[in-house]
């Protein structure tokens, strides 16, 4: 009998991630503009699953203000993750001169989710190409003002900001991180010309 509780003990541990997933999904139903973002983003299965875990809100004015104070983002979405898989708030934009914007932040934000998500080992990893193009590769004016924003006012977040912004607003990418992506997105090339549509 011990030995079953070990074995139940040992497969909940194991589980445990998906269990949560499990609880936190009970009883939701995605509305169709989610769906439709994550369908627009070629997000994969696996990041519609941590889209949806984090049950994204779209909301302007003060619902919007309230959970994303001023002060947070510094790239050129509208939105914010709660950390440990506790929402994903998107702006209601409105403005048809920023078509786009949405699809780039909704893909943004699920992006800080994936980030939380990866083991020790494979941050190291992933870190280590992030900070590799940002050294070496990286040529575009507008980005790299963002990341040295992010190193003046949150420094201990810049990876976490480059594995979303690189992914999102930039068009080409070495080969290990594009190899990278495609866990997220079966197209990555449709999130980047959102962004390029936006902030012509």
């Amino acid at each position: 009998m011990l030995f079953v509780w070990f074995g139940l003990l040992g497969t909940v541990y194991a589980n445990q991630q998906r269990i949560i997933d499990w609880w936190k999904l009970r009883g939701y139903r995605v509305p169709n503009v989610v769906a439709a973002l994550a369908t627009d983003n070629t997000m994969t299965d696996y990041a519609r699953h941590l889209f949806y875990v984090n049950k994204p809100s779209i909301a302007s004015g003060s619902a919007f203000t309230h959970q994303c104070p001023k002060g947070g983002e510094k790239t050129v979405i509208l939105g914010c993750y709660i950390g440990g898989d506790n929402g994903i708030w998107l702006y209601d934009v409105t403005d048809t001169r920023l078509n786009g914007v949405e699809e780039v932040t909704a893909a943004h934000e699920m992006l800080h989710a994936a980030y939380g998500r990866l083991s020790t080992s494979e941050r190291q990893q992933v870190n280590a190409w992030l900070q590799d193009y940002a050294a070496n590769g990286l040529t575009d004016q507008r980005v790299k003002d963002t990341i040295a924003a992010y190193r003046l006012t949150e420094p201990d977040q810049i990876d976490n900001e480059m594995h979303s912004i690189f992914a999102t607003e930039v068009a080409a990418l070495p080969a290990p991180l594009e190899n990278y992506y495609r866990r997220y997105f079966t197209d990555r090339a449709k999130v980047t010309a959102y962004t390029a549509r936006y902030q012509g």
